[in-house]
């Protein structure tokens, strides 16, 4: 798993958070206001269960496989992006954002 130092070296990058699965705001790089950062990291944990249950549901019901276990999640707008994975996310500048380098350093073996 990548730091948070790492991940702000991607393009566009302007902030990064670590979050816990209930929500709760762990270490923080970038110019983020706390209760901003707060909200983040509730969002991408909310973001997650929510995947986890339509997941799970979907699995069970249909018998496709392959959506389990969650991993990560990306929330694109025409300016800003908030990507995810394994506690951490980045905040970022759609237009600068490079998404395959961000999954690239998110995958990446320690």
């Amino acid at each position: 798993m990548p730091t948070l130092d790492e991940l702000m070296r991607l393009p566009g990058v302007y902030g990064a958070i670590e979050f816990s699965c209930k929500g709760e705001l762990g270490q923080v790089r970038g110019e983020l206001k706390q209760d901003f950062a707060e909200i983040v990291a509730q969002m991408c944990a909310a973001n997650m269960a929510i995947y986890r249950m339509q997941a799970t549901g979907w699995t069970k019901l249909t018998g496709q496989q392959g959506f389990l276990p969650e991993r990560g999640f990306a929330f694109v707008t025409l300016d800003y992006v908030v990507m995810g994975m394994d506690g951490t996310a980045i905040l970022a500048d759609s237009k600068l954002f490079d998404y395959d380098a961000a999954y690239r350093r998110f995958t990446a073996a320690a």
